[in-house]
């Protein structure tokens, strides 16, 4: 290498000197002082992620590191701050391409993405200030709800010490906007498409509750105070991801400051797909008591199925395509023959004439080291009318409202005190034309028609010629409602699957066990129990 004279550096080290003392300071087009907009700028509180880097695989099936920053003391140090000092004043554009490439390509070519492990929580610190607000969104599933996660005002590594958390989703009702914040809306959601600017974010539907202002009783007219140097995310990151950040912070001197960030996750290293399927289908109308019922081929281990859960999303939508808050739960029910399920129920019955997109975003998401994710799943139906069933074991009669009036009011018998009916609210399951019932306890077997199953313990409503002289008068049946074939054939043809069918004044009532559908046996606060996120 040639090099230059040290006598002509000298001289142009002293040349820039006479420069420097002979030109005036330079200045903006607008007149703005640069030197006070650095020291402002210097001034921003700086946020980092706090979780090491992983090695990802390259095509060639090697593994490439993160390379740490230079002049950092520690791997962890340098992968935050080489991570997310950068990543913080990214493009929307770089978000996005990071989304695009959520496969670990994105982190070995941009040094503004992060590479950590997958099946563990985002962490973040902030030095130079106070976090007010975090947002944590999946960049390639915009329904995924967004993660405001936890703020720890006495360290992350406290996190699970009791009065130490404060719940983000308390602390975000309320947040003033700002011209250079990523606040979403009162509810948790923002307005943004996924993977743009400090205003990306994905709708928070999971639950399709109230705001979290009204829950926690914030005044939304108050500005968010300072709520501490770390936050953690509620759930763990999935596998094949990518996140992108927005953390709004303020400086001691009361500035208001926003930071952005990605971080990716490795691709799954499970071997099998596992599927999961929805009773209901795309495009179906079903009843106003109709759950949303999500089944796996297999056992979902309950480490992750909070993970899981907070993947999936609910929203509701009336004829005029407006958004409906309808507050409700995702529940997981116990397995049976080895098969996992969860189910959505809302804490009332829909509304009538609606329509319900629900969203599982599972592709590549693993769920144990063996099972991963096969596909996305996303499903769209219709809520029609509203029509219950209420069948009276002591007066006789099965009475129908459609949309709050009676439309029909027929003489029926229910089940003998020998073989009762049971009380509590059931649904329409399944119909058939044509069913054979079988009782090994009661040893019989009977062709019945127009039969419409409310319960997998063997209740029906349908057509009984044989009882009609009881109908009306006595309970004679083995635990299913009897009609006329006639008006049996009726009910069948008005009947759809989900619509409620009460049953009151029998001598037992119906349990959580041994049912596909026993969503409206549990209270609400039972129901949410449930939850995995509970």
């Amino acid at each position: 290498m040639r090099r230059r004279p040290l006598s002509a550096l000298a001289a142009l080290s002293a040349s820039a000197l006479v420069l420097a003392a002979c030109t005036s300071a330079p200045s903006t087009r607008d007149g703005s002082d640069p030197d006070r907009a650095a020291a402002e700028a210097a001034a921003a509180p700086v946020v980092t992620v706090v979780n090491p880097p992983v090695e990802e695989t390259t095509d060639d099936g090697t593994a490439e590191a993160e390379q740490p920053q230079a002049g950092s003391d520690t791997g962890e140090s340098s992968a935050s701050e080489a991570g997310t000092e950068q990543a913080g004043t990214e493009s929307s554009a770089d978000a996005e391409d990071a989304g695009e490439d959520s496969d670990g390509d994105a982190s070995s070519t941009d040094p503004d993405v992060v590479h950590i492990a997958a099946g563990e929580k985002l962490e973040l610190a902030v030095d130079g200030g106070e976090f007010t607000e975090v947002e944590l969104i999946d960049v390639d599933h915009e329904t995924v709800p967004v993660d405001t996660g936890t703020f720890d005002v006495a360290g992350i590594d406290d996190t699970d010490g009791a009065g130490e958390d404060t719940p983000a989703a308390e602390s975000t009702s309320g947040t003033e906007d700002s011209s250079d914040t990523g606040a979403g809306s009162a509810d948790g959601t923002a307005d943004a498409e996924a993977g743009g600017s400090v205003d990306a974010g994905a709708q928070a539907s999971g639950a399709s509750t109230a705001d979290a202002s009204e829950a926690s009783g914030a005044d939304d007219s108050a500005p968010v105070g300072p709520q501490g140097t770390e936050w953690i995310s509620s759930v763990d990151l999935v596998t094949s991801a990518a996140y992108q950040w927005t953390a709004t912070t303020v400086a001691p001197d009361g500035s208001e400051h926003t930071a952005t960030g990605v971080v990716t996750t490795p691709e799954t290293t499970a071997v099998e797909e596992l599927t999961a399927k929805t009773v209901i289908t795309d495009g179906e109308e079903v009843g106003v008591g109709a759950p949303i019922i999500v089944m796996f081929n297999s056992t979902i281990p309950e480490g992750v199925r909070d993970d899981i859960e907070a993947r999936l999303s609910v929203e509701v939508t009336d004829e005029d395509g407006e958004t409906q808050e309808v507050e409700g739960s995702w529940a997981w029910l116990y397995d049976t023959d080895g098969i996992s399920r969860v189910h959505y129920r809302p804490k009332e019955f829909w509304p009538a004439n609606v329509e319900v997109s629900v969203n599982l975003p599972l592709k590549d998401v693993e769920y144990s080291d063996r099972w991963y994710g096969k596909e996305d799943v996303a499903l769209d139906f219709q809520v029609g009318r509203d029509q219950r069933v209420t069948a009276d074991a002591q007066t006789h009669r099965m009475k129908i409202e459609r949309d709050g009036k009676e439309i029909a009011d027929w003489p029926t018998s229910l089940g003998s005190p020998q073989a009762p009916s049971y009380n509590g609210t059931h649904v329409v399951m399944e119909k058939h034309a044509h069913y054979v019932m079988t009782s090994e306890q009661w040893d019989y077997e009977t062709p019945t028609d127009w039969a419409v199953r409310i319960h997998n313990n063997g209740e029906f409503v349908h057509a009984a010629p044989w009882s009609v002289g009881s109908q009306g008068s006595a309970n004679v049946s083995h635990g299913c409602i009897n009609l006329s074939t006639e008006r049996a054939k009726e009910y069948y043809d008005m009947a759809l699957y989900g619509d409620p069918v009460e049953i009151t004044g029998s001598s037992v009532d119906l349990t959580t066990n041994h049912s596909d559908i026993s969503d409206w046996v549990y209270t609400w606060d039972e129901w949410q129990e449930l939850s995995a996120l509970n």
